[in-house]
């Protein structure tokens, strides 16, 4: 064997021009095994397309590479939409072909010219943009540009300077940062570069305006198309407003999402059955019978009767309850004093602790501070029975801190307590963990 027939025999047989090949490397004493460069793990079987599978990060039958950099990972997931794309458009043209033979006996290459044709003047599945096989530079461990890496600390800590000053000028929330469009905003200014001027403040409240809510009406469309395709839920939430003015509002669920369909004052109605039942009814009407699936809403006696009058008119879907109210029922039956009086006392004996500890600032300060590491006690919630037991959750999470905090040299030596309300806390806080014990142990019985 000469010297290059040898070192033929020992390199990598690359067997297609697929790019995923310049990070991987194929077995020649094995039929379709492959090599990661990158972490060197053996995939055996299932050729190229299995190694785009383990660079690219995809969970499936093949462990995916810890060490490939974000813009492999993001180039492997683009060949392999890709690959799932063409084979897609491959299966249609097939279709296609089948029905034009059947009906005139056209001709494969008219097939092939029009899906030449389809996408302009690329073929389908091919990308004429080189950058869409690069991952975006603000993901984290992305390739950043040349000229932002060629920028210097103190150019880039006044941009971020500037930005936080228009920022605070604004009054802007500091969630709003939170934003999907957020960073895509910030990417566009800078890929038009300087000189960019930004909507003024008529343009932001007219025609951008404008266009935003035919995006947004059109996104909502095909939400709603897709109720025919999957059937959806509807959802009613009834509630109050700052004004103690009953509203009830509809939800419409579907596996694209929740989308909020209406909301309606019922503050001069009389919240029965058949007042409700009307109500219902025309969401329903609205919707469309044959895309419903559940009507969800609250468990009262008259919601459940609106109900049962909505499955026996239709017959074609079903009211259920909200899980979110029967478990607030529930907490409700458990802290009342005729069916659970343990949990009523445990219940009281919190809330003198807890109020002790909120009504005095340093008290509050104290236990943040050096025993529950900045954690509170109240957990406020939508119920008001949920936050009872959210708070005896927390008092039981950390009655060993509680115990310590009664009993340290600051507190000793504090106003507190020498004060009445300041030792009853003590007994309380003891008779208290007497209570949870009994509680624990008669709901384990």
């Amino acid at each position: 064997m000469t010297e290059n027939q040898s070192s033929v025999a020992s390199g990598p047989v690359v067997r297609s021009e697929d790019p995923a090949w310049a990070y991987g490397r194929a077995m020649p004493d094995a039929r379709n095994n492959t090599q990661c460069i990158f972490c060197s793990k053996m995939i055996r079987g299932g050729g190229i397309t299995r190694l785009k599978y383990h660079l690219a990060g995809i969970k499936g039958d093949v462990e995916a590479c810890k060490k490939v950099s974000e813009d492999v990972k993001w180039q492997m997931k683009q060949l392999l939409e890709d690959l799932k794309k063409k084979e897609d458009d491959d299966d249609d043209d097939d279709h296609d072909e089948g029905n034009n033979d059947n009906e005139r006996g056209g001709s494969k290459s008219h097939s092939s010219v029009s899906n030449y044709n389809t996408k302009g003047k690329e073929k389908v599945g091919e990308r004429s943009n080189i950058k869409s096989f690069f991952a975006p530079r603000t993901i984290p461990g992305s390739q950043p540009s040349i000229k932002s890496a060629l920028a210097s600390k103190q150019m880039v800590e006044k941009a971020r300077m500037n930005f936080a000053r228009w920022w605070y000028h604004a009054n802007i929330p500091f969630h709003a940062a939170r934003s999907v469009y957020y960073q895509e905003a910030i990417d566009s200014i800078v890929a038009i570069g300087p000189g960019f001027k930004g909507p003024s403040y008529h343009d932001l409240r007219g025609p951008l305006l404008q266009k935003h809510m035919g995006e947004m009406n059109d996104y909502l469309l095909d939400v709603k198309n897709d109720w025919k395709v999957y059937g959806c839920s509807i959802m009613s939430d009834g509630w109050t407003n700052q004004r103690n003015t009953p509203i009830i509002n509809f939800l419409v669920y579907c596996p694209r999402g929740t989308m909020f369909l209406k909301s309606l004052g019922v503050s001069g109605l009389t919240r029965d059955a058949d007042t409700l039942f009307k109500l219902f009814d025309k969401v329903v009407q609205e919707v469309g019978v044959e895309n419903i699936v559940q009507f969800v809403t609250d468990n009262d006696s008259a919601y459940k009767s609106a109900g049962k009058k909505l499955m026996h008119k239709y017959g074609s879907f079903y009211w259920s309850p909200c899980a979110a109210h029967c478990i607030d029922l529930m907490l409700e039956n458990f802290s009342d004093r005729r069916y659970f009086p343990i949990v009523q006392e445990t219940i009281q004996k919190a809330k003198k602790i807890t109020k002790f500890i909120y009504n005095h600032g340093k008290v509050l300060s104290l236990m943040r501070s050096d025993f529950t590491n900045g954690r509170d006690l109240v957990r406020p919630a939508i119920t008001r029975f949920a936050t009872e037991f959210l708070s005896l959750q927390c008092l039981s999470k950390f009655k060993k801190e509680l115990r310590q905090m009664f009993t340290c040299d600051q507190w000793v030596e504090s106003r507190y307590a020498r004060d009445v309300m300041g030792k009853e806390m003590g007994m309380k806080n003891h008779q208290w963990d007497t209570c949870m014990r009994q509680w624990i142990k008669q709901r384990r019985i």
